[in-house]
């Protein structure tokens, strides 16, 4: 958990009783193009086992979203992948995105063999690569879809 503007910040698993608050929370209309809806990845999840989702919690208020997973099924033994990372239209410019990353590291840092996490962003989405650079992603390509991915080593 991580202390910020006076509330504390805590991932939580998606349960039948989070489900609709997390499955409505949305980023602003210019940055639909940017991400899945939660309702679409949390669907999403439920086919793939090593899909870990997670609403993000400013004290007991669901803020956002996050999902990642262990990419060793796909033949990558200590990688993990963030999959998606959305913080509610009315929480953004709180300092929250920064927060969530920390803890998204953090529990991704305590399971087995984790060496490295992966993200991918749009390209045209200058807000979340200056995020991922301030908390040490380093930019290595671009993926099959178009978008940048940046790797940071735990």
């Amino acid at each position: 958990m991580n202390e910020v503007n006076g509330g504390t910040i805590a991932l939580r698993a998606v349960t039948a009783d989070n489900f609709e608050a997390v499955a409505n929370l949305a980023v602003h209309a210019a940055q639909r193009d940017f991400i899945a809806t939660n309702a679409y990845s949390i669907a999403q999840a439920s086919f793939h086992s090593h899909y870990v989702t997670r609403a993000v919690y400013r004290d007991d208020v669901p803020v956002g979203f996050a999902m990642y997973v262990s990419l060793e099924e796909e033949g990558y033994p200590g990688e993990y992948g963030i999959y998606r990372l959305m913080i509610d239209a009315q929480f953004q410019r709180q300092g929250l995105g920064r927060r969530v990353v920390d803890s998204l590291l953090g529990e991704i840092r305590s399971r087995r063999n984790a060496a490295c996490v992966l993200i991918s962003y749009h390209r045209d989405n200058a807000v979340a690569r200056e995020l991922y650079r301030r908390a040490g992603f380093v930019e290595t390509g671009v993926n099959p879809e178009g978008e940048t991915v940046a790797q940071r080593l735990l």
